[in-house]
């Protein structure tokens, strides 16, 4: 206990709730804390709020998502507009649909797999791509289906009842479940490029085949193929910004350029947060998005925790990190290529064999022997933001078009020419000779993969540059640099995972890291989770009767309403040094 710590101020300030982190599922909790009654503050120490769902513009034409690229469950009664509908924006966040006959397509050198909505479109396509193996593709998919239909995203990861429901609902499925996805595929004798075809969308979770649950992959492809894929219309910043709307208009504060510096508790109860230029804020309720590591073992700090606490933070595994490289290009994409995303894959060998290789370099390859290993061998994933959002006034200039091309790297600071990961302001490795070749090389990489479906386009490139692991570590603060927290791994999955309560009285938890899993919808769920536990209230349930919360969406939009200007509008920014410029010389360092 320090005393010091809940010491009235001058500079301490007093709010109900207090979440820190702005990413998905911290504006989730603090637009359900706030439109609940409680006075809510959240902090973000970037500049803008969104976490992984906010944009950046570059050169006054170019807008790029920064993590959102396709939605699953966004059906009238899906999940993501039922969470926006219990704040009062489901009329004010409309989804748009990818294509219905091949949302994914799946490109090898000799082969392309449409994945459509439906799971007996799903069997057709693959039956149609591999007559050979039509027998093991129903077995597989028969057993893919019963899982993925058994599970409820809401209420299945988070307890150890809720996974037994499932169980009863799955059947015999069920005992696959909780096996590797990996062992399933091989049991069934799968050739390696089949293995290929149906495990290369694993980068949607960022956890390997091999340490994936069938479950997890099974959730995933449930959660598009029931419903189809859709892609918020105005970007990912569109979420952060109509709920930071809900926050302001029911008495909350936003402010950026605040980064914490830890987490307040006395007795083993929260008490607020200090920022790291000293200034305090008290409440009795502190919801932390922040990355579950340094949550626990910064913030908090292990002297208000117990031993076994802080042996398994320190044990826990990572996801798998990305490299993101965003282009701009002086030709309309949507006259040559459907509304899809495409995986561009250069070899037909099984990705898990492929991950062990690379990732994990079972191969002992030196730098540059992994670099050119990744430039025959690894595949990425392509998103053109402007064909699923052609209205989109802000994305590109008329007759242009803007894409993303990622794919999974390893996160160690050393694959990327550094000794270790740089200390938090430090951003000198951004002239460092070796990170900026092997930065540079890896980018040639992604066009390349582009190339391989769309030919020619590395002839009308404008605008390129590109994220590190390193990048995003210096962003958001995160464990290994990784956008999706834990690993989906077989012990850190569902009620194996950090739920949304802690030890610390007050104390809650939402993001990627916790029970619901990475991306938008669990993000979004962990945050309405963790309000209803601080509300002591199971929302989960009030939403779906058709509960709103608070007073409904208070705004009407002004003319030309634009998401990235609103969220900056919403909050109060912390005055500071203008931090170096991102891009300069067309790369995102």
């Amino acid at each position: 206990m320090e005393p010091s710590e809940t010491r009235s101020g001058p500079d301490t300030h007093r709010f109900d709730a207090i979440v820190v982190g702005s990413g998905v599922g911290g504006m989730v909790s603090a637009a359900y804390l706030a439109a609940a009654g409680k006075r809510t503050l959240v902090l973000e120490s970037y500049d803008v709020i969104g976490g992984c769902t906010h944009v950046f513009r570059r050169a006054g034409k170019w807008e790029f998502d920064v993590g959102v690229h396709y939605l699953g469950d966004c059906g009238p009664d899906g999940q993501i507009p039922t969470i926006l509908r219990g704040v009062g924006l489901d009329k004010k966040v409309e989804f748009l649909p990818l294509d219905s006959s091949g949302f994914d397509t799946i490109v090898f050198p000799d082969l392309t797999l449409k994945i459509p909505v439906g799971w007996d479109n799903y069997v057709r396509n693959l039956c149609a791509a591999f007559p050979a193996e039509q027998r093991q593709i129903r077995k597989v998919v028969g057993i893919l289906r019963r899982i993925g239909g058994s599970i409820d995203h809401s209420s299945t990861p988070a307890s150890l009842r809720g996974y037994a429901m499932f169980a009863q609902r799955a059947g015999l499925a069920a005992r696959w479940a909780m096996l590797p996805l990996t062992l399933l595929l091989n049991a069934y004798r799968l050739s390696p490029r089949l293995k290929a075809a149906m495990a290369v969308q694993y980068g949607t979770y960022a956890s390997p085949p091999h340490r994936t649950p069938v479950a997890v992959h099974a959730f995933m492809l449930q959660n598009f193929l029931s419903s189809g894929a859709w892609f918020p219309q105005g970007g990912g910043q569109v979420l952060s910004a109509r709920l930071g709307e809900v926050v302001v208009a029911h008495g909350g504060q936003i402010r950026t350029r605040c980064p914490v510096k830890r987490i307040l508790v006395e007795d083993k109860t929260v008490t607020g947060v200090e920022l790291e230029n000293g200034t305090r804020f008290t409440a009795p309720i502190v919801v932390s998005n922040a990355d579950i590591k340094k949550t626990y073992l910064d913030l908090v700090g292990s002297r208000h925790l117990r031993r076994s606490t802080v042996r398994r933070v320190e044990r826990f595994r990572m996801s798998q990190s990305f490299f993101n490289c965003y282009l701009g290009v002086d030709i309309d994409l949507s006259e040559r290529i459907p509304n899809t995303n495409f995986y561009s894959v250069p070899t037909s060998e099984d990705v898990t064999s492929l991950f062990k290789d690379l990732a994990e370099n079972r191969g002992g390859y030196t730098l540059d022997e992994r670099i050119e290993q990744a430039r025959k061998r690894l595949p990425a994933y392509i998103s053109v933001t402007t064909i699923k959002d052609p209205d989109n006034p802000t994305a590109a200039p008329a007759g242009s078009s803007v894409l993303e091309v990622m794919t999974l790297v390893p996160d160690e600071p050393q694959a990327w020419g550094l000794g270790g990961w740089p200390e938090v302001g430090d951003d000198s490795y951004r002239a460092d000779v070796d990170y900026l070749r092997i930065k540079e090389a890896f980018t040639e990489i992604m066009i390349q993969r582009v190339s391989e479906v769309i030919p020619g386009i590395e002839d009308h490139i404008l605008w390129r540059e590109a994220a590190t692991p390193v990048t995003q570590h210096r962003y958001t603060r995160s464990s290994a640099g990784t956008p999706y927290g834990l690993e989906m791994s077989i012990t850190q999955f569902g009620p194996f995972r950090p739920g949304v309560r802690t030890e610390i009285n007050g104390l809650y938890l939402c993001g990627a890291s916790t029970a619901w899993g990475p991306a938008v919808e669990g993000a979004m769920l962990s945050g309405l989770h963790a309000a209803g536990a601080a509300l002591n209230r199971d929302l989960g349930a009030e939403i779906h009767a058709g509960t709103v919360l608070g007073n409904g969406h208070p705004h009407h939009d002004p003319h030309n309403w634009d998401p990235l200007a609103a969220a900056k509008k919403l909050a109060t920014r912390t005055p500071r040094t203008p931090p170096t410029t991102i891009g300069v010389g067309r790369q995102r360092r």
